[in-house]
C-alpha cells in the first residue's frame, strides 16, 4: 500500500529483504501444502497442525518486517536530531499490536 510519506516507506538491507522473500516462499509453499491436505481428505489434527505452523510464519515475518521498521525509524529520529520520538513508538507499537 504505496504512502505519500516516504518515512513510512519499508527500507530493507538487501539480506533482511532476501530472507524475508525467503519466508514468504515458503508460506506460500505451505499454504499450497495445506490445501493438498484438505483435497485428500487428510485428517484434521494434521491439517490444524500445518496451519499453526503456517500462523507463525507468518507473524515471524511481520516480526522481522515490523523490528526492521522500528530500527530504521529510530536511526532516522537519531540522525535527523529529534529528541522526542514518542509518537513514531506509539504508531510501531499500535502495528505491532496487529501482529497479536
Amino acid at each position: 500500500m504505496p504512502t505519500e510519506d516516504s518515512q513510512d516507506t519499508l527500507t530493507l538491507s538487501e539480506s533482511t529483504k532476501n530472507d524475508i522473500i525467503t519466508r514468504l516462499r515458503r508460506i506460500e509453499g505451505q499454504a499450497r501444502g495445506i490445501q493438498r491436505m484438505v483435497e485428500e481428505g487428510r485428517s484434521c489434527e494434521d491439517i490444524i497442525i500445518q496451519v499453526a505452523a503456517l500462523k507463525a510464519a507468518i507473524t515471524q515475518v511481520g516480526v522481522a518486517i515490523a523490528g526492521s521498521h522500528l530500527v530504521d525509524c529510530v536511526v532516522q529520529s537519531v540522525s535527523s536530531g529529534e529528541e522526542d520520538c514518542c509518537d513514531k513508538l506509539a504508531v510501531f507499537a499500535r502495528l505491532f499490536s496487529k501482529l497479536a
